[in-house]
């Protein structure tokens, strides 16, 4: 995005730029202005947030649900709420957080209804694709050896989806455990226990594991 993308919209123009690309200004900086500037009803904070997270929505959703046009549909529909209900929005300084909860209230709002029954068979299972990949670097630190790594991909095979979207959230997007629980709408407690168990369920399943 340019400098000039952020300057103009159709529903006014603002300078955000010198803002967002200042040195040293932080990430909740940087989302507290474009969040406010969406509250005011400047489209290109919009544009800023779409293109800033939809890749990683769409990786996330992924991994609650194995139906890429119903990932995609839902993504649209929270960037449509998003700007339909601007005015009603709470201040946040962590957008990410905010887009995460919204998306898989949706999916999971969207399979339940549609899908009741089956909603267990729809959950994606999440094998050998690219998620695997970026846990792999980001939780343990691995070294390059592909037996290692496909003990590791097997481990995380074993997991339940919902330990594997736990595991995703906390160590490759790197939420606290508040941050978690609010996610997944469960208490602290329970968010221990959850990301504790998945752990003991890895270090069994790799030997390298400390």
């Amino acid at each position: 995005m340019t400098h000039e993308d952020l300057q103009g919209s159709a529903t006014g123009s603002v300078n955000i730029a010198s803002i967002l690309f200042k040195s040293g200004t932080s990430q909740a900086e940087i989302d507290g202005v474009v969040w406010s500037l969406l509250k005011q009803g400047h489209r290109s904070a919009l544009d800023y947030i779409f293109e800033k997270y939809v890749r990683l929505l769409y990786t996330y959703g992924a991994t609650l649900c194995k139906d890429g046009a119903l990932v995609e549909d839902s993504i649209q529909d929270v960037f449509v709420e998003l700007w339909n209900r601007r005015e009603q929005l709470s201040q946040t300084d962590n957008i990410k957080f905010y887009l995460l909860k919204c998306l898989r209230r949706r999916i999971v709002r969207v399979l339940s209804a549609a899908h009741r029954e089956q909603t267990h068979q729809t959950l994606a299972s999440v094998e050998g694709d690219g998620l695997y990949a970026s846990i792999e670097t980001d939780i343990i630190q691995l070294q390059t050896a592909s037996e290692q790594q496909q003990q590791l991909t097997d481990a995380l095979g074993k997991l339940s989806k919902r330990q594997r979207e736990a595991v995703y959230l906390k160590f490759y997007e790197r939420m606290t455990y508040e941050q978690l629980s609010e996610v997944l709408e469960i208490d602290l407690k329970s968010t221990y226990k959850l990301i504790g168990k998945a752990i003991d369920a890895l270090r069994k399943g790799v030997r390298f594991i400390s």
